[in-house]
């Protein structure tokens, strides 16, 4: 049997909920059979901001066989995403019985290691890092709209901000303030880049190379990880310290 700490990093999202009912679906296109169910969704305990809105929801559930839940029965589904459509559908990896204090404590650790690991490695990957506060964005002169090219479907679309510093925490800066560059584009390669506002105060994650290895115009803000709020400083600061 796996561990909550398995079935929590295999997992993409991971709720409590009531089974209203077995051998049923609600997602259009997505049929019912003796292994799915319809759940409410009472608790959502881990998954992406996209599945926020799902709280409150009924979803449809793929479950293991054999199935062993009842109607009216609650758990704690550990699933990942297989169908996204008039309402989601998720797949089981996993249930526990819900309400158990222990089981979320381990949940909430096996969590945090996960986004420790992945913070250390952006860390790692970082070419520079620092704590400051933004300026007011403009467009960059390098991008596609400013230099009169032709914008592709994929084009970053690169804004610039001036981030006034405040500490150094990897790497070297080149004075007190420095421009950094971001991907204002709303397309699937760059919607989850951090966009910066004026006033935006934190960690700033810069790098040398967008997510794929190309050049970029100026140190830059490419995944979502590269921007902290100023309450993760310490935490940043820890983790560039590794294991003592």
């Amino acid at each position: 049997m796996s561990s909550v700490q398995d079935l929590t990093n295999e997992s993409g999202f991971v709720f409590e909920g009531q089974v209203e009912k077995l051998g049923a679906s609600n997602a259009s296109g997505f049929p019912a059979s003796s292994e799915t169910a319809v759940v409410s969704v009472t608790r959502i305990l881990k998954g992406p901001p996209a599945l926020a809105g799902y709280g409150g929801q009924q979803i449809t559930v793929q479950l293991q066989p054999p199935v062993t839940l009842k109607a009216g029965q609650q758990a704690v589904f550990f699933t990942h995403g297989v169908h996204y459509g008039d309402t989601l559908v998720v797949a089981e990896v996993g249930k526990a019985p819900a309400g158990e204090p222990a089981m979320e404590a381990q949940m909430k650790t096996a969590i945090q290691a996960g986004d420790d690991a992945d913070l250390t490695q952006r860390l790692a990957q970082a070419d520079l890092v620092i704590s400051g506060t933004a300026s007011e964005p403009v467009r960059h002169a390098a991008s596609a709209v400013a230099t009169g090219q032709r914008v592709s479907e994929h084009d970053p679309d690169w804004w610039s901000s001036t981030i006034t510093i405040d500490s150094v925490e990897k790497g070297a800066a080149p004075g007190k303030t420095m421009e950094v560059v971001f991907p204002r584009s709303m397309d699937i390669a760059w919607h989850s880049a951090p966009k910066v506002k004026a006033g935006d105060h934190g960690v700033w994650l810069l790098h040398n190379r967008d997510l794929y290895g190309r050049a970029v115009p100026a140190p830059a803000l490419v995944h979502a990880l590269d921007f902290r709020p100023t309450a993760e400083l310490q935490r940043v600061r820890t983790l560039l310290q590794g294991p003592k």
